[in-house]
């Protein structure tokens, strides 16, 4: 049994093409994959993929009696037929990880799979890390004893020697395939902790058969935080590949300028599908915002705000904010209107914490400096943010009703797509 009362670490490198003897000492073949068991956070391996010509065995590790150069079977090692279909909670690791992209959780970015390094304890073989560095590569393709002498001697200093660029297995849990048999190496709550701007990019830099492979794997609230930052073609072209209901519910978790945004990019039948298998109240502010032209203010507005009117006190402005603050993400200002829904005034939530709890927002609402229709263009809410300082714009109709603000971040990523 392999190195029972000690430890010692290996690298899948130093294991593939290792020939492999059967109990009588005949050669069977060479080591071409090992499968482990997933689910823990160091997955211990469970049989060795034999290889010999065509022909491919699968040997239980439980038969491997000795592994120094050469893998020795016990004698009468059963020798089963390799599936192959995805096998539930099994995974091959030169065949689905070795060379694939996977998600840095800790680095939020993708990197490549270069090497696997393994602990061999207790007569287990358990996946330590993942070499995504160079030097992983170098021992991959048999150069490294030539290439670390040559940088011993020339740069006995040199980084290459000294860092070792491992992630920890745990980091980069296994999810479903995807056509071509692609993996995104991440777990649910290990993507979710990543910031979504960030997600949204790793997502930009996969091609499309992956990309659906990680939307799958997310749960709404995040895909749609990611989805946000995405630029809406790629947005679009995964909510098209996904079932309606879900996209529909993504949707209904973005915010409805950016769910416009995406519906947009889409062909007309679909677009219907979606705000169909939508909730009625986030529909109609969607299709609203659908029927204003792309380089509007009405088309980058978004109707989601906070608004009293004028008898309402300040205590009740701070109840209003709570109660929706799962729907406003961000609040800048609290607006005042009056019953016919025409813009009176705005309150700040510095105003508003300075207050008397039974202030009237009457008292305390200061006249906007400038507002902006729905028709407008960008340049002319840029300008309008731009020379009052603005973080929010309101958007007005003809007859003053507010309909909904334009936010600087807004106003900002229209400015560098544009560029």
């Amino acid at each position: 049994m392999p190195n029972s009362d000690s430890f010692r670490f290996l690298f899948f490198a130093d294991l593939l093409g290792k020939k492999v003897l059967r109990g009588d000492g005949t050669l069977l073949g060479r080591v071409a994959d090992l499968v482990v068991v997933t689910g823990e956070p160091f997955p211990p391996v469970e049989s060795v993929v034999v290889r010999s010509g065509k022909q491919r065995w699968q040997v239980p590790w439980t038969s491997v009696a000795e592994m120094n150069g050469k893998v020795r079977l016990r004698t009468g090692a059963e020798l089963q037929a390799v599936s192959e279909a995805p096998v539930a909670d099994r995974l091959r690791l030169g065949e689905e990880v070795l060379d694939r992209q996977i998600v840095d959780i800790e680095g939020a970015k993708l990197v490549r799979v270069n090497d696997l390094h393994f602990l061999e304890s207790k007569s287990q073989l358990r996946v330590a890390h993942v070499d995504i560095g160079f030097r992983g590569l170098v021992r991959r393709m048999g150069w490294q004893p030539i290439v670390d002498g040559v940088v011993s001697f020339l740069r006995p200093g040199s980084s290459y020697l000294k860092d070792a660029s491992m992630l920890p297995w745990k980091l980069v849990q296994p999810i479903e395939s995807a056509p071509g048999r692609v993996r995104i190496e991440a777990t649910k709550k290990a993507l979710a902790s990543l910031h979504p701007a960030d997600l949204a990019e790793i997502m930009e830099e996969l091609d499309r058969d992956q990309r659906q492979v990680l939307l799958e794997r997310l749960d709404v609230e995040t895909a749609a935080d990611a989805l946000e930052e995405a630029s809406p073609e790629v947005a679009a072209q995964l909510l098209e590949e996904v079932a309606p209901e879900k996209a529909a519910d993504i949707l209904e978790e973005m915010a409805p300028d950016e769910s416009a945004d995406v519906l947009s990019e889409l062909p007309g039948e679909t677009r219907e599908e979606l705000l169909e298998a939508m909730e009625q109240p986030e529909a109609r502010e969607v299709q609203e915002l659908l029927g204003y032209p792309r380089n509007s203010v009405g088309g980058l507005m978004t109707p989601d705000r906070i608004q009293l009117y004028p008898e309402q006190t300040a205590a009740d402005a701070f109840a209003e904010v709570r109660r929706r603050a799962d729907e406003v993400a961000m609040v800048y200002e609290v607006f005042v209107v009056d019953n016919a829904g025409a813009l009176k005034g705005y309150v700040t939530l510095r105003d508003l914490i300075m207050a008397d709890p039974s202030a009237p927002m009457s008292q305390l609402a200061r006249e906007a400096p400038v507002t902006v229709v729905v028709t407008d263009k960008l340049r002319d809410v840029a300008l309008a943010a731009t020379k009052y300082n603005l973080v929010s714009v309101p958007v007005v109709d003809k007859l003053g009703v507010l309909r909904g603000i334009v936010t600087v971040d807004d106003i900002l990523a229209e400015v560098v797509d544009a560029r």
